[in-house]
């Protein structure tokens, strides 16, 4: 394929991004966002509990990189019909991301080896790659870049491929014609996301990460406010939820990831919740290469003594 243009380099760019296992790709500027409800968001004090978020680098992506252009986002589906969370009697909830190995160690290479490929067709190019690791918007970016809509839940909806996707930025000093953003959103009247958080943490296209499972689970150590220390007990998720997700339609038949890239279930996952109470050892092993690493031992333990009282 000739990359001589500006639109074939991006379609050359697109095709090599979907043999490395993206299922949709798609390209966005790199302009500001809208900075009033960003700011908006903070005001509120929404983010005390995530610092790492900065509210200046988020509303720019071209401040993650300089001279950024263009953002190539793709996305990545992890979840397979066989990993149901609490599926196993007795066990434990675990967040579907959160099976299989490090989604950073799988996405992370293969961009920065798409980067690597596009500099020796264009030398001089620039690049970032950004998996989660970035103070950006990538499900913004996603749907600026035609890939679907932010859902209610805030996620990113890819139409019928659902939600159960991970999302990769390759940030970009080229000047490419960008796709056409997704016109709209398609969530129309449901509310069955909103519906299924035990503790009110959604309101239509926002959430409150103080009252959210996966903040207290995952990114902070900081103890739970009462309504979120009952819903932990009461529905066992011990690291993320995926209530919201598991309540919409558009997950009805979406994209499933690969099975033999994400690969089996851990004991943790099919072991009884009291078998959760675990030494640091045993806890580093079953975490080993997992994006489940990221949580303390001690984190762990306090989380199941919440569970299980």
């Amino acid at each position: 394929m000739s990359t001589s243009t500006a639109e074939s380099f991006k379609e050359w760019l697109r095709t090599a991004a979907l043999d490395l296992g993206f299922a949709r790709v798609g390209f966005a500027s790199c302009e500001p966002f809208d900075r009033e409800r960003l700011s908006r968001w903070f005001a509120e004090g929404r983010g005390g509990l995530l610092p790492y978020l900065l509210p200046g680098a988020l509303a720019d992506p071209a401040s993650v990189m300089e001279g950024a252009r263009t953002a190539l986002v793709g996305f990545f589906p992890y979840a397979r019909p066989g990993a149901v969370p609490g599926a196993a009697p007795g066990s434990l909830k675990v967040s579907r991301y959160l099976w299989g190995p490090d989604y950073h160690r799988i996405l992370k290479p293969r961009l920065k080896a798409l980067l690597a490929r596009a500099q020796e067709l264009r030398p001089g190019l620039q690049g970032r790659v950004c998996v989660d690791t970035a103070p950006i918007l990538e499900r913004q970016l996603a749907a600026r870049a035609g890939l679907g809509w932010q859902g209610k839940h805030t996620l990113l909806i890819a139409g019928k491929a659902g939600s159960w996707g991970f999302l990769g930025v390759l940030l970009l000093d080229a000047d490419l014609p960008p796709d056409r953003p997704f016109p709209g959103e398609r969530c129309g009247s449901c509310t069955r996301c909103l519906e299924a958080c035990p503790t009110g943490a959604l309101e239509p296209f926002a959430l409150d990460p103080r009252l959210c499972l996966t903040t207290y689970t995952v990114e902070t150590e900081a103890p739970p406010p009462p309504a979120v220390e009952a819903a932990l007990a009461g529905t066992r998720w011990a690291a993320g939820c995926d209530l919201c997700q598991e309540a919409c339609p558009w997950n009805r038949a979406p994209l499933w990831g690969d099975e033999g890239l994400w690969g089996g279930p851990s004991p943790l996952h099919t072991q009884p919740a009291e078998a959760g109470v675990m030494g640091v050892g045993r806890w580093q092993s079953l975490t080993r290469g997992t994006a489940l690493r990221r949580v303390r031992h001690r984190h762990w333990l306090a989380t199941l003594g919440r569970i299980l009282g």
